[in-house]
């Protein structure tokens, strides 16, 4: 029985271990944009991340200016307060660090190229596209789109990671429950109740059920909010891409390049 319980014990520290090691945090912007993500350094100046789906990929810097709160994967929130306002500056007397300040097109000038979208990124020629930039690239309707397929996606994924810590931790209390069902009666030669086991049983039995739940609520919401991004950036494919026409004119016929 002891040997059941120290399996038991071992086994959910492990399980949530893993799952507080997966959890993202969310940084939400002064435009309203969220951004899932692993923040790994905050100053006065600017705040370092990495992309939730890719930890392992580059670091990624946001003005502390433009954002309005941090929540972290622990539960807790970091508030930032928001920038005083500049008033009779004369733009003669702004300096190109300040401008990038607050502008972001100013840091991140407007690219031109194929869009893709990869893991809730979105890169054009090559170079990724940050959220506070979307307005740039979007019409008003692709970037409502947007907005809201990053948090189907994002509650998506949440709910898949919980769904599948909590199903781990079912399968692991049935395991155990039913194991030291089955050694109490070959010790006692007969089958009888226990309680403990019984308790363990049916408590992964809910584990399990609100695990899957979780999951298959998650999953669409993901996919869903996937297949929203991809159409936002095949939208604005469409919208940008180059092509040969054959056009009529004063002067006969001709090509014309359109894009």
């Amino acid at each position: 029985m002891k040997k059941f319980l120290a399996l038991l014990v071992a086994a959910a520290a492990m399980l949530l271990c893993a799952a507080n090691s997966s959890a993202q945090d969310i940084i939400l912007t002064r435009d309203g944009q969220i951004i899932t993500a692993v923040v790994t350094e905050i100053s006065d100046a600017e705040i370092v991340y990495k992309s939730f789906d890719n930890q392992e990929g580059p670091n990624y810097k946001i003005a502390t200016a433009n954002v309005q709160k941090i929540r972290f994967g622990n539960g807790t929130e970091q508030v930032f307060a928001a920038a005083p306002v500049q008033q009779n500056v004369p733009q003669a007397f702004q300096t190109a660090d300040r401008q990038a300040s607050y502008n972001p097109e100013a840091a991140n000038p407007r690219v031109t190229g194929h869009m893709e979208h990869t893991g809730g990124d979105f890169e054009v020629g090559g170079r990724q596209i940050y959220e506070g930039e979307y307005r740039n690239y979007f019409n008003a309707d692709e970037f409502d789109t947007v907005n809201g397929a990053l948090r189907q996606r994002s509650s998506g994924k949440s709910l898949l990671i919980t769904g599948g810590a909590l199903t781990g931790v079912g399968i692991v209390f049935t395991a155990v429950g039913a194991a030291t069902m089955l050694d109490y009666s070959s010790d006692s030669g007969y089958l009888d109740y226990n309680p403990w086991s019984a308790a363990l049983y049916y408590s992964g039995v809910v584990f399990l059920s609100v695990g899957v739940t979780a999951m298959t609520v998650g999953a669409p919401l993901f996919c869903i909010g996937n297949a929203r991004l991809n159409w936002a950036a095949d939208s604005y494919n469409q919208r940008n891409q180059m092509s040969f026409n054959v056009v009529s004119g004063r002067n006969g016929l001709g090509l014309a390049l359109r894009f």
